[in-house]
């Protein structure tokens, strides 16, 4: 029956892949990053199954390590949902060297048909649930995917939203430092320098500084993320990264949170909570900036988030409700240049007009409220310069060499027979 099955599903993408953009066409996307193209879409998660706040990355021809999809949907009916991956370089731009046939077995798209209807709940969503990698499509190579969830066709229009994924083929070994104090004392004693070693002596050679490269990602960020790295030095059986002014990060401060697992009990750092016509309100108690204050040690989840309800007897992914929760950061006066957003896994670490705080000039502060599903959050205040990518931390939440921070870095060895970039080698540290 299963085989049958999937021959009819083969026909049925055959004939649809007719009519369809072909995935690696990059006029369909806006970008390849990490984005929502509709309201209608809530609460991507992605993560490996065994991790729920682990980054995005598998390793290849493993099937017992898998990716773990959930999403809402705000609407009654479940829409026809489908799925398909897009091979980027190590840069996350567009691979346009090798065809989809390459990188991928089994189809070209597939449906996403596991989903439930929300229960109990003051705001309606469909909830959609996927494992991947799954039989029908099975990523061939190692490397940067793209994952394309569209409803019916993929059109540019029907694209719901994109989300980034690796899959590795270890084969590096990391040896990685962090000093007290940077090789430059003028970069400011605060701030945390990566220094670290790559050994894989049977693909390094003096061609090394050409085809390899590497991304350092700080905690769950990609618009501070070091990309193209290449090493300090170069030596028989490894790579040294040293005294280099692009691994030197600005160290931040550790992330606020709230909790809204039970509304019944007033939530963690909540002033208040309000039932309205459509859904809860929770409004958080009004921050200060920090960046003037002594460091206080505390623990958090990286800048992550946790859906969950506090009792055991109800399932978050079904009855977890939609809560308006609203945020204020009191600042005077109004910045003419710069806007301030709500960074983290929160608002997916993008900056848009949707996690844009407005100022509130009687109030004399910066506000925003987000609808957000019931759970453990972590959020950070980020500044940043209109028609700038990269955010900024430090005015409102200082910079202390003491944050406990999380770095990722990904290894990438060009193959210059197939043209892509393998990822090689994954290594994830704590700056304490």
């Amino acid at each position: 029956m299963k085989n049958k099955v999937n021959i009819i599903k083969f026909f049925v993408f055959s004939l649809l892949s007719l009519a369809l953009i072909i995935p690696a066409n990059s006029q369909q996307l806006q970008s390849f990053t990490d984005r929502n193209y509709t309201d209608k879409v809530q609460t991507v998660l992605l993560h490996p199954t065994l991790d729920s706040i682990a980054k995005p990355v598998i390793h290849l021809n493993n099937m017992m390590g898998q990716l773990h999809l959930q999403f809402d949907v705000f609407d009654n009916n479940a829409p026809y949902m489908y799925y398909t991956f897009i091979h980027c370089n190590n840069d996350w731009t567009q691979q346009s060297d090798i065809q989809q046939i390459e990188y991928l077995e089994g189809f070209e798209s597939d449906d996403i048909d596991n989903y439930s209807f929300s229960l109990n709940t003051m705001v309606d969503y469909v909830h959609f649930d996927l494992v991947f990698p799954t039989e029908n499509i099975i990523p061939k190579i190692s490397g940067n995917y793209l994952l394309i969830v569209f409803e019916d066709e993929l059109t540019p229009e029907n694209i719901y939203f994109t989300r980034r994924f690796m899959i590795v083929d270890d084969k590096a070994t990391f040896n990685v430092n962090i000093p007290r104090y940077p090789f430059d004392l003028s970069l400011g004693t605060n701030n945390q320098q990566l220094e670290m070693t790559v050994a894989y002596p049977d693909l390094f050679n003096t061609l090394a500084s050409q085809y390899s490269n590497v991304t350092i990602q700080q905690n769950g960020r990609w618009d501070n993320a070091v990309m193209g790295l290449k090493p300090t030095y170069v030596y028989p059986d490894y790579l040294s990264y040293e005294n280099n002014v692009r691994t030197v990060f600005n160290s931040g401060n550790q992330f606020r949170r709230f909790n809204t697992s039970n509304l019944n009990n007033r939530p963690e750092q909540t002033r208040d909570v309000m039932m309205a016509r459509d859904y809860y309100v929770v409004e958080l108690y009004p921050n200060q900036k920090r960046n003037t204050q002594a460091y206080i040690t505390d623990h958090d989840l990286f800048g992550g988030k946790i859906i969950y309800l506090e009792r055991d007897d109800r399932n978050a992914a079904t009855e977890a409700d939609y809560v308006l929760v609203e945020f204020f950061l009191e600042w005077e006066p109004v910045m003419t240049t710069q806007d301030v957003y709500i960074m983290g896994a929160i608002t997916d670490w993008n900056f848009n007009e949707s996690n844009k705080m407005t100022y509130d000039y009687k109030r004399k502060g910066y506000a925003l409220n987000l609808l957000l599903k019931q759970g453990y959050y972590d959020y950070i205040y980020a500044v940043k310069e209109r028609g700038e990518e990269k955010a900024d931390v430090t005015p409102i939440a200082g910079n202390f060499w003491e944050t406990m921070n999380e770095y990722t870095i990904y290894l990438y060895l060009f193959d210059p027979t197939q043209n892509y970039d393998q990822l090689i080698g994954v290594k994830t540290v704590l700056s304490h």
